[in-house]
């Protein structure tokens, strides 16, 4: 019991210390630098003490929900609360227009939304997803991984080329028309986010060197045709991941993300204006919250979707009453020619159905991670942690349904699902093994 206690304390410690520094870097760095942008500050805000007091009460409050990283939905909420949920907490009290009433009233929907989230992991399905017999799904993805990337390489043919990082956007867009059709946009997508994270998971894992071999020529060759920078780093980063967490536990890791956060943050501040910084705080930090305020602000005088912009609703009731896609709708408004997508609260929640739809997002939310659950419940953590890592980043910065099928989070599942019984020994735990829980 005073375990549980030392914990809770420890959780509320860290998300107020964390939300400290998101408070003050919203001060000194996004409205002192991108004010005109639209880090605002509205006058008197900051002077309102009991406002003040009480977003950070805010804040803190879905903590005592967490309850450490017992399911992989516990994991994935983890950064929806540091990138998401914090920063929308904080922006809304800098920056959204209305009464100090009204926006509580806002940020007290958050507060559900969290504390749902944070729920899930008590939840498992008893149903068992798992094939019978010996089918091998790794040995599947390993032969889509190579099919994919010969195709991927068959259609860049003439135009692969191996730039320098300060190169990557021109090179982008000279090779933008070869992979515009839908087919190969969405096998490009999920080569980078899918097949590539899990053979390089489980090739950690199973030690099999064929498997790492394969996913960084196929990471060469999607750089070399997209210029995407992330996926040519994807070896080097999930090695390390891989070797400096496997021996720790995981029950730390709301602490331990938070910790480094807030480091890595106080010591940009400290550091002054550089481009990593702006993309820290202003790309990754910061947007989740400015998105999402211009999203409120946008459908709070303009149509609602009622989820017509999901193109499956849209096809059965034609009821999107737009002529472009959400990011391109609300960019375009206030940023001329922009497509700013935007996270699940925002585009499944607010663009969907206004304030309610912060909780009803949640709710979909919160079945879906059940179900994600459900799928994974005796898999090692860690692989999961790293084969997530692209489809968590989608899932921040994209609605639900986008994050699914253009992040792959589908895909991923599936194949987890489609494992046997047989062949999971590598990545598999029992129920009675406590490594990495």
């Amino acid at each position: 019991m005073y375990r549980k206690y030392k914990h809770k304390i420890l959780f509320l410690l860290i998300g107020l210390v964390y939300s400290a520094v998101f408070y003050n870097g919203y001060i000194e760095f996004l409205n002192g630098w991108f004010d005109y942008a639209g880090f605002l500050i509205i006058e008197g805000r900051r002077e309102n003490l009991p406002f003040f007091i009480l977003s950070f009460f805010f804040c803190i409050l879905p903590l005592l929900f967490y309850n450490g990283f017992n399911r992989i939905s516990s994991f994935l909420s983890i950064f929806i609360y540091y990138l998401l949920y914090v920063p929308i907490i904080l922006t809304f009290f800098f920056n959204l227009e209305g009464s100090a009433l009204y926006v509580s009233y806002l940020q007290f929907l958050f507060v559900l939304s969290m504390i749902i989230l944070f729920k899930a992991d008590k939840f498992v399905l008893k149903i068992k997803f798992r094939l019978p017999g010996d089918f091998d799904v790794f040995k599947f993805v390993l032969f889509a991984c190579g099919f994919l990337t010969l195709y991927v390489a068959f259609v860049y043919r003439d135009n692969l080329e191996f730039v320098g990082f300060d190169h990557v956007y021109e090179h982008r867009s000279s090779n933008e028309q070869l992979g515009a059709d839908v087919f190969t946009g969405y096998l490009s997508v999920w080569l980078h986010n899918v097949l590539i994270p899990i053979c390089l998971s489980y090739s950690l894992f199973a030690k099999k060197k064929l498997y790492f071999i394969v996913a960084t020529i196929s990471a060469i060759i999607i750089y070399m045709a997209t210029a995407a920078k992330s996926v040519l780093l994807f070896p080097l980063i999930f090695l390390a991941i891989f070797w400096f967490l496997k021996k720790r536990s995981l029950n730390y890791a709301f602490l331990s993300i938070g910790i480094v956060l807030s480091v890595v943050l106080v010591t940009t501040l400290f550091t002054g204006f550089s481009e990593f910084t702006s993309l820290l705080w202003m790309r990754t930090v910061g947007n989740g919250g400015y998105l999402t305020k211009f999203y409120h602000d946008f459908f709070e005088t303009n149509p609602i979707t009622y989820y017509t912009h999901i193109n499956v609703v849209n096809a059965i009731t034609n009821g999107y009453p737009y002529d472009k896609t959400l990011g391109e709708v609300v960019g375009n408004f206030y940023w001329n020619d922009a497509n700013t997508n935007a996270n699940f609260w925002a585009t499944d929640g607010i663009a969907a159905l206004g304030d309610f739809g912060i909780l009803f997002s949640s709710v979909l939310l919160f079945f879906l991670f059940v179900i994600f659950n459900t799928i994974t419940v005796n898999y090692n953590k860690l692989f999961l942690i790293l084969i997530l890592i692209p489809y968590s980043l989608a899932l921040l910065n994209a609605s639900l349904f986008s994050s699914l099928v253009t992040g792959g989070g589908f895909l991923v599942f599936g194949f987890l699902m489609l494992n046997s019984t047989q062949n999971n020994k590598y990545i598999m735990i029992n129920e009675n093994n406590t490594d990495n829980l």
